[in-house]
């Protein structure tokens, strides 16, 4: 007995013991087909997206106001206690500009993203504008490095990719101010909790390889 989907193989031998045996089967394969999600191979990006989880869970799901402010604040010194990083795996879902002004959006979590730019100008023409400032007004440093700029030549859009650098602040310069968020709506709080926006200065990229 043939079937038309076989996304990793054949499915299971048809034993005459009816639609249930191929379901219970079909799901044992499937399982094996779908490799571990990315973001659960690094045990630090794990360990900030389970923390991630853990605040806006119990916050939205409590609709209080008060408990939806605060976890977005705890979220914010979640993502600035990360730092340096090393090897996270992302996906690379946006790129504007060119290799002088060049803005860069990274998946890094389900609905967690994270932003690095070479120009801030650029930036704040973009969708990125009502989600950062600085707490200086010196010009800060590129938020990609050389090495970085030249790697992402050779990327396409949708492909997985491993990441290195700093949590929350461009190269060294004055850590971003989150403040914009407490004077926000609750609305806003609420989407600021479904789907976390972090900055960050990016180091190294390279392709991600299958493990």
């Amino acid at each position: 007995m043939a079937f038309p989907l076989r996304p990793c193989g054949p499915p299971p031998p048809y034993d005459g013991g009816g639609r249930r045996s191929f379901i219970i089967g079909t799901s044992l394969l499937l399982a094996g087909c779908f490799d571990e999600p990315c973001e659960e191979q690094n045990p630090q990006q794990k360990a900030f997206l389970d923390g991630l989880r853990s605040l806006a869970r119990p916050a939205l799901d409590s609709n209080n106001p008060l408990n939806v402010e605060e976890a977005a604040k705890r979220s914010v010194e979640l993502a600035s206690k990360v730092g340096i990083f090393k090897d996270w795996c992302g996906t690379l879902t946006r790129i504007d500009g060119n290799a002088d002004n060049v803005s860069l959006v990274l998946d890094v979590g389900r609905q967690v993203s994270l932003y690095a730019f070479n120009d801030w100008a650029l930036a704040f023409a973009g969708s990125v504008a009502d989600f950062f400032s600085t707490r200086s007004r010196e010009s800060p440093p590129p938020g990609l490095s050389d090495t970085a700029i030249a790697a992402l030549k050779t990327m396409r859009l949708g492909q997985r990719v491993s990441l290195s650098g700093r949590m929350g602040e461009i190269a060294g310069s004055g850590v971003l101010d989150f403040s914009w968020l407490f004077g926000k709506s609750d609305n806003e709080r609420r989407q600021f909790l479904l789907a976390p926006r972090f900055v960050a200065r990016i180091e190294a990229l390279s392709a991600k390889k299958k493990m």
